[in-house]
């Protein structure tokens, strides 16, 4: 109403509000569910006390555009919830966009039609909400944190010529979620070997230490490891993990050996991803095999927890000048995962150069529960000498759970038995660890490679949330 000097009323308007509530909603507390409107949505923190949606990167063979409802399940559900007048007034428009910048590391899908980057959405508020699903195209990386942010915004019309002005933006962010490794002391799933030649006597014994673990054996045929028997260096195993859905990753290793088709021709299915990172005009070493890649259990250094462990990879001498290391691409992978911060170990010395050749792990019945196994020849020495410690080259082993599988060493024999086999035995047995001593020495040894190097083992994931860490 508007008054004149004495308090009469020269007139009336009418002023009518449309009010919109309009909520852009993910599971920002990581309970599995989509919350409504959660205030922290819009940022993401670690911890068992942070909060920020995750995604898991389509790697598995699920990569089409078109996704069955079973296919969803990978994906991170994201809400669209409205309430208020059946339609936007003329001209509104709402819009969904993201960064150029995250474009390529992120795809949007709306149930019954896909919705691209930018997809303007009109006459929205016929329904109350409106589902979307999301999934990461890539994993962190050296050129990518990992973080994405998506925004919905409502577009006020302007004068003709010029663009529409943004009145209200509402925005999520999500990680995508890392590749995570296993270490020796999870519980095995399959084991993965191959069939050669001349390796016969090899699976027999193989394929009795696994049955006796309670594990499946997988056997990689002759026409497709084409001679390389290399199971190890080829590919390492690992997984990743989101509050809806979790399913195991392979990494295949830059040396693409005559095995270098087994991990995307028969490991990549549903539910099971692959990645992979290429030495692009780089000529890879023996240190690109990921018998030179390895994890431990979980640890802690100087105050600071690991719970999911730390990786360990061999490189050169820091001062060298023409030593050999892991390539690059690769390198920055592992430290972009951030989970699993990774130590680097001088193993350039030896002939191969893997990290495998002279450590393991083992699982022990302690507070810790775990023992690391160091090759060690002064340990070696003594025992040929007086029959006291160790067992040097007997750590390339392979562990399923309270059962090893080791390189039998061929030792002197003292009252009819190895010396070696029986002091290794009796180590591992004060730990609760049953020893197989397994004979690859024509089919592995010679071929200055041992077990381990030979086979490889998908383990089940932690049970700890990559996400609980705190960083």
């Amino acid at each position: 109403m508007y008054y004149g000097k004495k308090t009469e009323v020269l007139g009336k308007a009418v002023v009518h509000l449309t009010a919109f509530e309009i909520s852009l909603d993910v599971d920002a507390d990581r309970d599995g569910q989509v919350e409504r409107n959660n205030p922290n949505k819009g940022s993401w923190m670690w911890g068992p006390n942070g909060h920020g949606a995750i995604l898991l990167v389509n790697c598995d063979s699920e990569h089409t555009c078109r996704k069955s409802l079973d296919n969803l399940k990978d994906m991170s559900p994201m809400v669209l919830r409205t309430s208020g007048p059946a339609k936007l007034p003329e001209g509104y428009k709402l819009t969904m966009h993201i960064s150029q910048g995250d474009a390529e590391c992120v795809r949007v899908f709306r149930t019954r039609s896909t919705a691209g980057m930018h997809q303007t959405l009109k006459n929205l508020f016929y329904k109350s909400f409106m589902n979307f699903y999301v999934e990461g195209l890539r994993f962190p990386d050296k050129d990518f944190e990992g973080l994405i942010s998506i925004n919905l915004s409502m577009l006020e019309p302007s004068s003709q010529g010029f663009p529409e002005t943004p009145i209200f933006t509402d925005r999520v962010v999500f990680r995508v979620a890392p590749w995570i490794m296993t270490p020796n002391t999870l519980d095995p799933v399959e084991v993965f070997v191959c069939s050669t030649t001349d390796n016969d006597q090899f699976l027999k014994r193989m394929r009795r230490l696994v049955e006796n673990s309670g594990c499946k054996l997988k056997i990689c045929p002759e026409d497709m490891n084409r001679g390389d028997r290399w199971m190890q260096d080829e590919i390492e195993f690992g997984y990743i993990d989101s509050p809806h859905q979790r399913f195991p990753v392979v990494l295949d290793s830059p040396r693409d050996g005559d095995l270098q088709d087994f991990p995307y021709d028969v490991l990549l299915g549903q539910d099971f991803g692959y990645v992979t990172r290429t030495a692009y005009g780089k000529e890879v070493s023996s240190l690109d095999s990921f018998g030179n890649l390895e994890v431990s259990p979980p640890v802690t250094v100087n105050g600071k927890n690991y719970p999911l462990g730390r990786i360990i990879i061999g490189v050169a001498f820091p001062t060298a000048t023409e030593g050999r290391n892991m390539t690059k691409v690769v390198q920055d992978f592992l430290w972009a995962q951030k989970v699993q911060e990774p130590i680097a170990l001088f193993s350039d010395w030896l002939l191969v150069g893997h990290v495998d050749e002279f450590m393991t792990f083992v699982p022990a019945p302690d507070k810790k529960g775990f023992r690391l196994l160091l090759a060690s020849p002064d340990a070696s020495y003594k025992l040929f000498r007086g029959l006291q410690n160790g067992g040097h080259g007997q750590v390339n082993m392979i562990v399923l759970g309270k059962n090893l599988g080791i390189p039998k060493p061929f030792g002197p024999k003292v009252d009819g038995r190895c010396a070696l086999e029986a002091e290794m035995t009796s180590l591992m047995g004060g730990l609760g660890l049953s020893c197989t001593y397994i004979d690859d020495f024509a089919s592995y040894h010679k071929l200055l490679g041992e077990v381990h190097c030979g086979s490889n083992v998908r383990r089940e994931p932690f049970s700890f949330k990559w996400w609980n860490l705190e960083m």
